[in-house]
């Protein structure tokens, strides 16, 4: 068993703080209150380069769209190609259904570079991520499968924190051949929560053990000051009460020790009866289904998780496999 952990220090400013993890030292941890996460930060030392884009069920960016993905689209907009960002994803969207037979779901992400204002500030990559939708909006046939703070939602939710943060740092720390070129921060906004209805408590304890688990798993380069990858975590909230959440949260992950991580994530992602709950997450509901009466068979699942069948051969290794990740690690 590994030693109790001391408490992290965590510096507190007006609408920021700042925690170094105590498991990844070189890696730190910013929650700020009221931030666009397409401007730069107040204080350059929580800048990034890879953005979290809370992506529709139909994986769309368009300049068209509303809220945060027609934000995302107006920022990369080209001169003679309006939706170069959307395009983008299309293309990805495909590569996903390439390398994983079936397109993504709730918990999956699509990566694309950057363009326009968005990539001349300085950013290169943006992960389309769709957590779970607890939402029941007339645009769209509900999910039963999730409810606010159920544990396929929550299950969905962490999955989808971990992939994202270790996809960011497979491309920060691949960026370039100098290390210290290939350092870099990644700037998320919470995921599955406002319209997408989820618990933010809840959703805010899984961003803490996604964080957790992927710094113990990736805690050997970590330790190498010169190595590049993800070094910066920048968390946007939008008001105090999920600020104080997020930090509460924060510090409970990283006082856990690696073998109770394990047991967490376990707990999280497989039950004892039922097996890994993310077995039982549909292909998404989209507005198209709505607008033809075309309920989903949410009978018919795209992904199955065979190494995350039973909690007492999990391990967080085997978070790091494609079948998991649904992308090369």
């Amino acid at each position: 068993m590994d030693a109790v952990s001391p408490e992290p220090a965590t510096t507190h400013e007006h609408n920021r703080s700042v925690t170094t993890l105590l498991s990844a030292p070189n890696v730190r941890v910013s929650v700020l209150t009221g931030h666009n996460l397409l401007k730069p930060p107040a204080n350059p030392t929580d800048a990034y380069r890879v953005l979290v884009n809370s992506v529709s069920p139909e994986w769309q960016s368009r300049t068209t769209d509303t809220g945060i993905n027609k934000a995302f689209a107006d920022q990369c907009s080209l001169d003679r190609q309006l939706e170069a960002l959307n395009g983008a994803l299309q293309a990805g969207k495909e590569h996903f259904k390439t390398l994983n037979v079936s397109a993504p779901t709730y918990g999956d992400h699509v990566h694309t570079p950057t363009f326009g204002a968005l990539k001349e500030a300085g950013h290169t990559h943006v992960l389309h991520v769709l957590g779970a939708d607890c939402s029941d909006r007339p645009k769209r046939f509900p999910v039963l499968l999730f409810t606010p703070a159920g544990k396929a939602t929550l299950a969905t939710v962490f999955l989808a924190y971990y992939r994202a943060l270790t996809r960011a740092h497979a491309l920060l720390r691949d960026a370039s051949s100098g290390a210290e070129g290939s350092k870099g921060g990644i700037g998320l906004i919470q995921i599955a929560t406002g319209v997408f209805s989820a618990d933010q408590p809840s959703c805010a304890r899984m961003f803490a053990l996604a964080l957790r688990a992927w710094a113990v798993s990736a805690a050997t380069e970590l330790s190498y000051v010169a190595c590049g990858g993800l070094r910066q975590v920048t968390m946007c909230c939008g008001d105090e009460a999920q600020h104080v959440k997020l930090v509460t949260a924060l510090v409970w992950a990283d006082g856990l020790s690696a073998q109770e991580t394990e047991a967490e994530v376990a707990g999280v992602l497989i039950d004892e009866t039922a097996g890994c709950w993310m077995d039982s997450v549909p292909a998404v509901h989209t507005a198209a289904q709505k607008a033809l009466g075309e309920q989903p068979d949410d009978s018919v699942t795209p992904f199955k998780y065979p190494s995350l069948a039973a909690k007492h051969l999990f391990t967080l290794a085997s978070l790091r496999t494609q079948e998991v990740l649904h992308f090369e690690p």
